[in-house]
């Protein structure tokens, strides 16, 4: 279908347009130097594609990925031209692939199939959840989404690609936590510690904790059955990090650069790790009632805290500001003790509130410990005001462990929040009024 020659342009080139017939194609510009191929369209600008696809049968069927009731043959396209480019690294620049159609200005050659509407409008937005897994599947292609929406990577006004770090934002601290689903399990710990450095998280968070001090002797002993256990204690002992566990955390630590951080539920375990030379804690909800260690903790001269909030009041964000007024960082988590969190209960305006704290205490950080579904509760603690968000990461479905519902799996879902997040402050820029390049004025008042 591809002569040679075209594909010796684009190894020259060193890129291709992939062209769709999304609203955004009005935003192309056709040239000589650049290599077209057009997905059911033909021109663009008066301009004739390199390459026309229209209804051809690239791959066999036991390849082929259907979506919604048709093939989807951008997976087809992209899948041959990276078997096609081996060894070599081309840029595919995607335009008109805005995956919504339900009006005629969603298709830039008008066309609406209006027997099949729903069938069309379902077809062609299940193709951005196609897309989404494929992107980056292609060892030999680069691919860039030209668009508007959050899932783009390049402006079309700009012709350039975004830079998610927007230089006028502050940074997140993402913070990877892991809990107990490592399962006691020494391969899925290092599969879960290995999944977080992939999606580019510098901060995971681990749990300690003497089951002695914490637990009844009658919870103990209770009957308590899943895959590694009869009693609690069993499941309590066999969750537990052991010293072999610990010292292959430290090594991922070195390796990688890592900020280890371990939630404390009591004294004896804060004092284990410190020896082991660990100095990032957090002091979880569950343990806002324990004086003694909240007190203990705050005589530690430590030159940061995590503390969560969840199940507390004014009074407890007060004898925190207290105990904690000497601690250099001061990370205020925002929490809801219910897994999951129903969205109408996450009441994030009081990251808002501990953001307007931070400005007559100084060491005060606010954040968010996400115990809600998906990506959207993070985004907007973000818009509010966080600056670290915690989110809960697994590997695979524990439906036999806590808090299963709340966590994301570390390869599937755990890179797109990091993604986000990042979009996130990029959306959320600076406090400077600038203006921007891409911006213009529509009405030009007369100089007369």
């Amino acid at each position: 279908m591809i002569k040679n020659l075209i594909f010796n342009k684009i190894k020259k080139n060193g890129n291709i347009h992939i062209l769709g017939r999304g609203p955004s194609l009005k935003f192309f510009q056709s040239s000589k130097s650049k290599i077209t191929l057009g997905i059911n369209v033909q021109k663009v600008n008066n301009r004739n594609v390199d390459i026309f696809y229209n209804k051809k049968k690239l791959l066999p069927t036991k390849l082929r990925v259907k979506v919604g009731s048709v093939y989807f043959v951008l997976f087809e396209i992209l899948y041959y031209l990276n078997k096609k480019l081996s060894n070599k690294k081309i840029k595919v620049f995607l335009y008109g692939f805005d995956f919504k159609k339900t009006n005629l200005d969603d298709d830039y050659q008008k066309k609406i199939i209006k027997k099949k509407k729903l069938q069309q409008e379902i077809d062609v937005q299940s193709q951005l959840i196609a897309y989404k897994k494929i992107k980056k599947s292609f060892t030999n292609l680069k691919i860039y989404r030209v668009g508007f929406d959050i899932e783009s990577d390049l402006n079309p006004h700009q012709k350039k690609i975004n830079n998610i770090k927007s230089k006028q934002s502050e940074p997140i601290e993402i913070v990877a936590e892991l809990t107990t689903n490592h399962r006691g399990d020494t391969k899925t710990l290092k599969k879960l510690i290995e999944g977080c450095i992939k999606a580019d998280i510098k901060a995971i968070k681990f749990q300690k904790r003497d089951i002695e001090k914490i637990y009844s002797l009658k919870k103990l002993n209770s009957e308590h059955i899943t895959p590694i256990s009869k009693t609690f204690r069993e499941y309590r002992e066999k969750l537990e990090l052991t010293d072999h566990q610990i010292n292959i955390i430290k090594k991922y630590q070195k390796k990688y650069n890592l900020k280890i951080i371990f939630s404390i539920l009591d004294i004896k375990s804060y004092i284990y790790l410190k020896k082991k030379g660990f100095k990032y804690f957090k002091i979880p909800s569950t343990v806002s009632m324990h004086n003694q260690l909240l007190s203990y903790l705050s005589k530690e001269q430590l030159s940061e805290i995590i503390i969560s909030t969840g199940m507390t009041n004014e009074n407890y964000i007060k004898k925190i500001l207290k105990l904690y007024s000497n601690v250099k960082k001061l990370y205020l988590l925002h929490a809801i003790s219910s897994y999951p969190t129903f969205y109408k209960t996450m009441n994030l305006n009081i990251i808002k509130k501990y953001a307007n704290l931070s400005k007559t205490y100084k060491n005060i950080l606010p954040g968010y410990s996400s115990h809600d579904s998906g990506n959207i509760g993070c985004m907007l603690a973000i818009a509010a005001g966080a600056k670290m968000i915690e989110k809960h990461v697994k590997l695979g479905d524990n439906t036999w462990m806590h808090y299963d519902d709340v966590a994301l799996d570390v390869n599937e879902e755990l890179p797109e929040f990091v993604n986000y997040l990042k979009k996130t402050v990029g959306i959320m820029g600076g406090e400077k009024k600038i203006i921007y390049s891409d911006e213009f004025h529509k009405y030009i008042p007369n100089k007369k």
